[in-house]
């Protein structure tokens, strides 16, 4: 959709490539850099031949949310997406992301208690660090020709 940046899966001579765009207008879907960070791109087919895009990006410590937008294009020329539909499918095709709830002043978050391991070693479980990753998934149908 015009306005997104997009992080978009294709067939290029039978290889899925990943690329990224700021879509600015339909007319002109030029591959550029992201105004995020995004790294580790790549895709893969499942059984149904549908794309899904895996990689990371880096949302600012201050995002509460994150908007998506998702498409099934009709193809590729020349090595660049062509624009999707517009039936109401397509135009609604987005959704919003909460990143964090925000709590009352006087409410607090309390961390779990570590709990000893069942198991016959005795070993101690320690939550250390907790990292939270996004995933971009995103589909798009194209035959290779």
């Amino acid at each position: 959709m015009v306005g997104s940046q997009a992080i978009v899966a294709f067939k290029n001579k039978c290889s899925l490539v990943v690329k990224t765009y700021n879509l600015s207008s339909y007319n002109s879907i030029v591959e550029g850099k992201l105004s995020f960070d995004v790294w580790e791109l790549e895709a893969e087919t499942n059984d149904d031949e549908k794309m899904i895009i895996y990689g990371s990006l880096k949302v600012p410590s201050s995002a509460e949310k994150v908007n998506q937008v998702w498409q099934v294009g009709p193809g590729v020329t020349n090595d660049h997406p062509r624009k999707h539909g517009f039936a109401k499918d397509n135009l609604s095709s987005f959704g919003e992301l909460k990143l964090m709830n925000k709590m009352s002043s006087g409410a607090s978050l309390l961390a779990p208690t570590p709990q000893v391991a069942n198991n016959d070693k005795g070993d101690w479980w320690r939550v250390k660090d907790i990292n939270v990753a996004l995933w971009i998934f995103a589909l798009l149908s194209v035959m290779c020709f």
